[in-house]
């Protein structure tokens, strides 16, 4: 059966009421933190009711949720085409979230204490490991890297750069330049070890 017009209005309609939220919803979840901003601060920025809302999401913490997707996929990088080289040159690239307040706020602070260890595993496996693993994969097939087993190097570099990014955006400003520059030599260090000689 085919949609009408009308009911495929109402379905980009809500689709576009749906990202005015997540929206106004990261933007406040930035600048206030999860438990500083309430139900009444989205809706108040939106002009929106309850109902409204809530057709789309069931509580604040689903919106959180699908604000840390949007983050995430925000991050996805261009796997599938990237070069050896070019990913080597966009390392240095990656400290740059830290000083973003609101991926700080939201990813760094908030993020593992609001939502499940589940939750966020399902978050970076799906926009982060597994393109960064098909990655790798890729590379060995190009003779680009050694191989290695990619699920658990995906993880583990993963991992690597989250600590990273708690560490750089927790050390003091002045600071900062030195731990991002010991960061990138780490990283660097760890990138050059894995290419074919």
């Amino acid at each position: 059966m085919a949609i009408s017009h009308k009911q495929n209005e109402k379905i980009i309609q809500g689709e576009e009421t749906k990202k005015a939220i997540l929206k106004i919803a990261k933007k406040l979840f930035g600048k206030k933190g999860y438990n500083g901003t309430s139900i009444e601060d989205i809706l108040g920025e939106l002009k929106m009711t309850k109902g409204a809302l809530y057709h789309h999401f069931s509580n604040k913490r689903e919106i959180f949720f699908e604000v840390c997707k949007i983050i995430n996929q925000a991050e996805t990088r261009n796997w599938e085409t990237m070069t050896w080289k070019e990913f080597k040159q966009s390392l240095n690239h990656l400290w740059d979230l830290a000083d973003d307040p609101d991926f700080v706020q939201i990813w760094i602070k908030d993020c593992f204490s609001v939502l499940s260890s589940d939750e966020i595993f399902s978050l970076d496996e799906d926009y982060v490991i597994k393109p960064f693993q098909k990655f790798l994969e890729r590379m060995c097939k190009e003779k680009q890297i050694v191989s290695l087993p990619s699920f658990e190097e995906a993880h583990l570099l993963v991992g690597l750069v989250n600590q990273g990014l708690w560490l750089l955006s927790t050390t003091e400003k002045k600071e900062r330049p030195k731990t991002r520059q010991n960061l990138n030599k780490i990283i660097l260090s760890y990138v050059n070890f894995r290419e074919l000689r």
